[in-house]
């Protein structure tokens, strides 16, 4: 009777501990998500998302604007020339030519 007794209780217990342990805390703001575009226009607020997400990044790190953030960043440092011709860097691949031939 007594073994009974132990898993009626043992049991539920293991259950509300396995289920309450999948739970995130509910104390996180819902935002508008803003868009790659709109980070990528704006100077100020990229680099400002981009810190906030390194503060908690198990946290934050996935979030739509980090992601966005991250994403306007690496957007316009791709189109940022990093070399010239005169400094003898290549800044833009050659394109091919018609015939098949590349330069």
């Amino acid at each position: 009777m007594k073994k009974r007794t132990t898993i009626f209780w043992i049991a539920p217990s293991a259950l509300l501990v396995w289920a309450l342990t999948g739970c995130e805390p509910t104390d996180r703001v819902v935002e508008n998500v803003r868009t790659v575009d709109w980070y990528a226009t704006h100077d100020v607020e990229p680099a400002e998302q981009l810190a906030k997400c390194m503060t908690n990044p198990p946290l934050l790190d996935a979030t739509p604007d980090c992601v966005n953030a991250s994403r306007a960043e690496n957007r316009v440092k791709a189109s940022t020339t990093w070399g010239t011709e005169s400094e003898g860097v290549r800044t833009t691949p050659p394109l091919p030519v018609k015939d098949g031939n590349r330069q």
